[in-house]
């Protein structure tokens, strides 16, 4: 968003600059040509005075004293300028005659805006006879270009011809209009990048604390800052938080209170039992009660599995998961280990070991053995846990996943005791860590889970 608002104003910028410079050349152009034509036209009217006041023998010297390359007078029997209709600035022009010579009537003055010099007809070569009528002679730099030619009748029978070269102003240099846009454009352009950068910091801070909610719902609130819209956003997504904090709380106050309660009749059946004596039906019961107590402190678990008040430290992880491995090979289980020291990683030890250990367990449990392995690898540290059991079919994988799936294609795995809330316990305490859970079935058989830990993701706030 920054970079594309930057370049809407800089490409902005320069289309109404490109377009007030052409409107600017164009009507500097139009304004310089019209001035040039009524100075021409003063002229004219004022050697059309000249002629009319003083003798007429002068009439001849003058004209050809006034004639010259840049301005052209001379006489003829016919007028050079041909009637025609006029434009709006001849029309101009031919008023400001009028103006100068009242004395003349609009009949006897003829005016032409031309775009070619040599297109007048009855031009005299520069340096014959004023009254010569004499083709015009090729290659005469004055025959190219725009022009003004003013024809004004003096007598029955002669006219006196006037025409002027109208210099086209030239365009501003390309040169100094590209550094003038090059330079206005980069300042704009950091200005600008400045400014959205300000303006849509609190956007992007937005978007990392709602990301950031999914693994840690306990994180401080988002301060509530920046325009209008996002402050109220802003708000609105600290709110959410609070009454998801509160909805998980009372969950776990909930089942607290259940596993209190029941826990509680649990414990007194447990006493009378111990108190009968001993029998097939007694131990059955006891065995039943036994199975009642885990499965409710497996619920809580679940239930505070993402939000555990544990604080998080810097622990090996490779250590960590070594006695894991040596706890369980202690008690006889089929675990081999190879997990690489040095792994410091910042994380709520007692959760991730929780974790780590429900994934190990439903490996022995499943698979008949586990091969457990920490390496470093791209992303982070990888933790492997590989089984040699049926594996799970592709279209279950994410179902596993869920709370009290037990998997229906493996009837075997639905036999087995428990719950269903291994998987789900250990998902939600890597998330809460920023880590990846990935299942997978190995071409050479078996299930294959990994924990994908980011070093940079995997310290959790308390």
């Amino acid at each position: 968003m920054r970079v594309q608002t930057t370049v809407i104003i800089i490409v902005a910028f320069l289309l109404s600059h490109v377009a007030g410079y052409i409107i600017y050349t164009l009507d500097r152009r139009d304004a310089l040509e019209m001035t040039e034509a009524i100075d021409i036209a003063e002229r004219a009217a004022g050697i059309s005075r000249l002629t009319r006041d003083l003798p007429s023998s002068w009439q001849g010297e003058i004209v050809q004293f006034s004639d010259s390359r840049a301005f052209r007078v001379w006489t003829s029997s016919l007028p050079a300028v041909e009637a025609h209709d006029i434009s709006d600035d001849e029309g101009d022009i031919l008023a400001y005659l009028r103006s100068q010579v009242p004395r003349i009537a609009d009949h006897e003055m003829r005016v032409s805006l031309v775009d070619s010099i040599s297109d007048i007809r009855r031009l005299p070569p520069f340096g014959t006879s004023s009254r010569s009528g004499a083709a015009v002679i090729a290659g005469d730099p004055f025959n190219d270009g725009p022009g003004l030619a003013i024809s004004i009748r003096h007598s029955d029978i002669e006219w006196v011809n006037f025409i002027g070269a109208i210099n086209t102003p030239k365009s501003l240099l390309p040169e100094l209009l590209a550094i003038n846009l090059l330079s206005a454009a980069v300042g704009i352009s950091l200005v600008a990048f400045w400014l959205v950068g300000r303006v849509t910091r609190p956007l992007a801070e937005f978007a990392d604390t709602a990301e950031g909610l999914g693994r840690d719902l306990s994180r401080e609130p988002m301060p509530v800052q920046g325009p209008r819209e996002v402050a109220v956003a802003t708000e609105a997504l600290n709110g959410m938080q609070r009454r998801l904090l509160r909805l998980i709380q009372s969950r776990t106050d909930l089942l607290a209170a259940i596993s209190h309660d029941l826990r509680t009749p649990l414990t007194q059946l447990r006493l009378r039992l111990e108190l009968m004596p001993v029998s097939a039906d007694r131990r059955k019961v006891l065995q039943t009660i036994d199975d009642m107590d885990s499965t409710i402190g497996t619920f809580l678990a679940y239930a505070r599995a993402a939000h555990e008040s544990e604080l998080a430290s810097r622990i090996d992880l490779g250590a960590l998961v070594s006695s894991i491995c040596d706890d369980l090979a202690d008690c006889g289980a089929p675990v081999s280990c190879d997990c690489s020291a040095g792994l410091i990683v910042r994380c709520k030890r007692l959760a991730i070991k929780r974790a780590i250990t429900n994934l190990v367990d439903n490996a022995l449990k499943y698979g008949g053995q586990a091969e457990v392995s920490v390496a470093p690898c791209s992303a982070g540290v990888v933790v492997r846990i590989q089984d040699h059991g049926p594996g799970i079919p592709d279209a279950e994988i994410d179902m596993v996943l869920k709370p009290f799936y037990r998997g229906k294609a493996d009837p075997g795995r639905a036999r087995q005791p428990g719950t269903g809330l291994g998987l789900s316990i250990a998902q939600a305490i890597l998330e809460d860590h920023g880590c990846e859970l990935r299942l997978t079935n190995p071409v050479q058989g078996g299930l294959r889970a990994e924990i994908i830990m980011p070093l940079a993701a995997a310290a959790p706030r308390a």
